[in-house]
């Protein structure tokens, strides 16, 4: 997905017209605390520091990030939904917090649509990584011999409940096909054992995934975006290879406190695209295997509600939980 500029442009016209301008330039006065909900060191993190450094330089104010992981992310969720509703106090998450957790936590302790969105800032799709050596060289004759072999095919995620879960659970649901789920602690351990023949296949970001495809390490079938995934162009689509409708796509957004004023939050976006559209941060988001996004709030809130749709049906009909 790529930068929309002309609504980048539509969006600074109509932020500077607006007769709130002077809330917006009174934003921000003091240190701003951007809460990561998951430990440092991960792409989300490094995307979250390259986007407060960004933010810092265009207000002359600090901007730090703040990684409070915990239940999936979602105590970064909790402290932001009650944070005072100023622009002081933001969210900056991967799609669980936002879209899927709702379904596996009986009492996920907020409401994450309820937060105000900001941007979905960039995106990432899955991979479908199938061992080197499994009999089959594409997605429909991957679903054939796991339907002659009920029980016997094998799938890793980085977690119970992660989206490669779901993205496995999602292929299972459009096929009939029944594998068995082998969970880890991370991407790392589960892509892993499926490079050393343990395991038959799993859903991976393209950007992880991309060294062991070129390295011959593993084989990769399909690619879960709705166009083909700019660092694998040869791979195609789960749509391409025959199942229309399958998505799986990870992605980035910041939210504020439900309540925080339209004019802080326009204020916030129009910072956020200014920095998305340098070319040096747009290298640095490439570098990380992410597409730059940008969506404005309004299209930002329509997405994850769609998100949440997709997800939820899907974590209701695998009867997955966390509690």
């Amino acid at each position: 997905m790529k930068l929309d500029r002309r609504g980048f442009v539509a969006g600074l016209a109509g932020a500077l017209a607006a007769p709130s301008a002077h809330a917006q330039d009174a934003y921000p006065s003091r240190q701003v605390r951007m809460i990561m909900p998951f430990p440092a060191g991960s792409g989300t993190d490094t995307l979250a520091r390259l986007i407060a450094e960004q933010l810092a330089r265009r207000w002359g104010q600090s901007v730090i990030v703040d990684n409070m992981s915990g239940a999936g992310g979602n105590i970064g969720g909790q402290t932001v939904t009650h944070a005072a509703p100023d622009g002081y106090t933001l969210l900056f998450v991967p799609a669980p917090p936002l879209v899927i957790n709702q379904f596996m936590y009986k009492h996920q302790g907020y409401e994450p649509l309820k937060l105000a969105p900001i941007s979905m800032i960039a995106s990432v799709p899955y991979a479908m990584v199938v061992r080197k050596d499994f009999p089959a060289t594409n997605v429909k004759e991957f679903v054939a011999y796991a339907k002659a072999n009920p029980g016997k095919v094998t799938y890793a995620s980085s977690s119970i409940g992660s989206t490669a879960q779901l993205a496995a659970v999602q292929l299972q649901m459009m096929t009939g096909v029944q594998m068995v789920h082998v969970p880890y602690r991370g991407a790392a351990p589960a892509l892993n054992d499926v490079m050393g023949g343990h395991v038959d296949m799993v859903f991976d970001i393209v950007s992880t995934a991309l060294p062991m495809w070129e390295s011959n390490m593993v084989k990769v079938f399909a690619t879960g975006g709705k166009t083909r995934s700019r660092i694998m162009p040869a791979i195609p689509t789960m749509e391409e290879a025959g199942f229309p409708g399958y998505l799986a796509v990870t992605w980035f957004a910041m939210t504020a406190p439900p309540g925080t004023p339209a004019p802080v939050i326009d204020r916030i976006y129009v910072s956020v695209v200014e920095a998305l559209n340098m070319p040096e941060v747009a290298d640095r988001i490439r570098g990380l295997g992410m597409d730059s996004v940008g969506l404005n709030p309004a299209d930002s809130a329509k997405y994850f509600a769609r998100e949440a749709d997709m997800w939820g049906k899907i974590v209701r009909e695998a009867a997955i939980s966390l509690d």
